[in-house]
């Protein structure tokens, strides 16, 4: 079998330059991706589908105009920045159901499991996406739990682990330790970054780490109920404990996201593997969008 898969995007642009059409097809792949992880964070799953349609159809249409591997995630990444622009920009939170909530209200499930979660986690999560608590009150709060970001990242991981256990929502990543390389997932999700050059170089560097663009793609709509307020009662530090829990539904069946099929054979004629990309970045969209 191919690792071709494990291949940087830098490699698979070179490849596909070179006439392999499947480094085309696995490049197409990461690319919308990429872009449905950016829209669906900044935007929400329903809101974003417009944008992210037509930055697919951008990429596959203009990627043969890119001819160094350096340039193509800043000019791909300008790309989606433009159509979310477009759109309206950052949403400032909402309640948004997905296919990976099972169509239920991300709100209502993050106060469904909050009983499990110990009060100094539900605090960090009400403080680290408020953007109106300063930063240096969640640094405050998480500096008996491992400091800043750790402790945010753990109680995120611990929310993640109960909405799988009670809730049955499908995430596929879910470690026992926080990744401290991931530090300023944080300030992303919490929507605290500053628009412009940090939020586009962290953007950027996603497209490197795929599993922190699945994560945050898979939790995007949990973090756009964070930030409308779902937590926002458990901010003071001596916040009543939650009531029990109501028993948990029957997991909701997991969508299935089917995978664009294989083109086949390399060609050694580009204008035929960009045929194929543009048909690999359509089927991906569409499939992205019934998520």
């Amino acid at each position: 079998m191919s690792d071709i898969a494990g291949q940087t995007t830098q490699q698979l642009f070179n490849k596909w330059r070179s006439g392999d059409a499947q480094a085309g097809q696995v490049m197409a792949q990461r690319f919308s991706d990429w872009y449905y992880a950016i829209s669906a964070s900044r935007l929400g799953d329903r809101n974003c589908r417009t944008a992210l349609e037509r930055a697919c159809q951008r990429f596959a249409q203009g990627v043969a105009s890119v001819t160094e591997a350096k340039q193509l995630p800043i000019w791909a990444h300008g790309i989606i920045a433009e159509e979310i622009q477009a759109a309206g920009g950052r949403v400032s939170g909402g309640d948004h159901p997905n296919a990976l909530t099972g169509q239920r209200s991300p709100t209502e499930l993050l106060q469904q499991v909050a009983p499990s979660l110990t009060h100094q986690e539900l605090r960090l999560l009400a403080l680290s996406f408020d953007a109106d608590a300063t930063l240096a009150d969640v640094k405050s709060a998480a500096d008996a739990n491992g400091g800043y970001p750790l402790a945010v990242l753990q109680a995120r991981y611990a929310l993640k682990r109960v909405l799988v256990s009670q809730c049955g929502v499908a995430f596929t990543e879910v470690p026992d330790k926080a990744n401290l390389d991931w530090g300023p997932l944080p300030l992303y999700e919490g929507g605290r970054m500053s628009l412009g050059k940090e939020e586009q170089a962290f953007e950027t560097w996603m497209l490197s780490d795929l599993k922190l663009c699945k994560d945050i793609a898979e939790f995007a709509a949990f973090a756009l109920a964070l930030r409308g307020g779902a937590y926002k009662k458990y901010q003071t530090e001596q916040a009543a404990a939650p009531a029990p829990a109501p028993k948990a539904a029957a997991p909701a069946p997991k969508a299935p996201v089917s995978e664009p099929a294989p083109s086949g054979g390399g060609s050694s004629k580009l204008p035929m593997i960009i045929g194929a990309l543009v048909i690999a970045m359509i089927v991906v969209a569409a499939v992205l969008l019934l998520r």
